[in-house]
């Protein structure tokens, strides 16, 4: 009465056992390669130390900048309004320490400017010429969600462009490894304390193990809420200075995000002061966020 159950000659448990077999084996044989460009590299290793120098050997490099520029919409930018009919903007961008930057972005072909700012770090001046508008205030006002271009501080955009140097006789930090889709990081916590034993983060940097430079800022705000992130990539060598040529910006509170891809690129050289000066357009209706004067807003100072 052996082996009862059969098909043909061949008993069932005897067949679906061959049957398993030649699937487990067909599994084998459909199995893929990793390609070796995709393997990611080895991580390196480096000290909070030697991140720091890393940091501080970048910040005291750049004294000036001057960039031609593309910035790409992104959706729920500032680009809602006025300026989502452009494809791109293409545009400016120059800064001198400590703080002076001024940031110009035109409309393809015709050239004409879609916004102009300014800022010194203390006080702003952007200018939208589509809205016929004139907008002064302190870099530390905050923005307005109903209109995204009008919340564009060009200070947020110096930010993300020079990470400051940091101090370690006076910063507390932290210093950990992170895993983040697929990759490996360093990540190196700037802290400032609050009212008894609280520290709130100031910024936070990661950098990106495969080659120890800087992927991504994330920057904090009173009792450590985040205001801004900037991620890095495509990092070049500009004349001796190595540095991203793509660069994006995420401001959650404002609501606006800002893609910025650098075309050329030249680092300290003499730059006229007068070329962080604006004037506000005659016939611009002025906007007056906070304590800056009309006199201030119309002479550009």
């Amino acid at each position: 009465m052996r082996n009862r159950f059969t098909f043909g000659k061949i008993p069932v448990i005897g067949l679906l056992l061959g049957v398993g077999a030649l699937f487990e084996g067909c599994a084998i044989r459909s199995s893929k390669r990793v390609p070796a460009s995709l393997i990611p590299p080895t991580p390196l290793s480096a000290s909070a130390g030697d991140l720091i120098a890393r940091v501080n050997d970048q910040s005291e490099r750049i004294q000036t900048l001057t960039a031609k520029v593309d910035f790409a919409p992104t959706a729920g930018s500032i680009y809602s309004g006025v300026i989502q009919e452009y494809h791109d903007v293409r545009g400016f961008i120059l800064f001198k320490r400590p703080a002076m930057i001024r940031i110009i972005g035109q409309a393809p072909v015709v050239h004409t400017n879609v916004f102009d700012m300014v800022s010194d770090g203390k006080e702003f001046r952007l200018s939208i010429p589509p809205k016929n508008k004139f907008i002064v205030g302190k870099t530390s006002g905050e923005g307005t969600v109903k209109s995204p271009l009008e919340n564009m501080r060009p200070q947020h955009i110096m930010d993300a462009l020079l990470i400051p140097s940091i101090d370690t006789a006076e910063a507390l930090h932290s210093f950990e490894s992170a895993d983040d889709s697929g990759r490996r990081y360093y990540v190196l916590t700037i802290f400032q304390p609050g009212n008894g034993n609280e520290l709130f983060p100031v910024r936070k940097v990661w950098f990106d193990r495969s080659n120890l430079k800087v992927a991504r800022l994330d920057l904090y705000g009173p009792e450590g809420a985040l205001v801004e992130t900037a991620d890095y990539s495509g990092y070049q060598d500009f004349a001796g200075v190595v540095y991203p040529s793509e660069i994006k910006i995420v401001r959650p509170v404002e609501d606006y995000s800002l893609s910025i891809s650098i075309e050329k690129a030249t680092f300290n050289q003499e730059m006229d002061p007068g070329k962080f000066e604006l004037k506000k357009p005659a016939d611009a209706e002025l906007v007056e966020l906070g304590a800056v004067t009309g006199a201030e807003a119309a002479h550009g100072h």
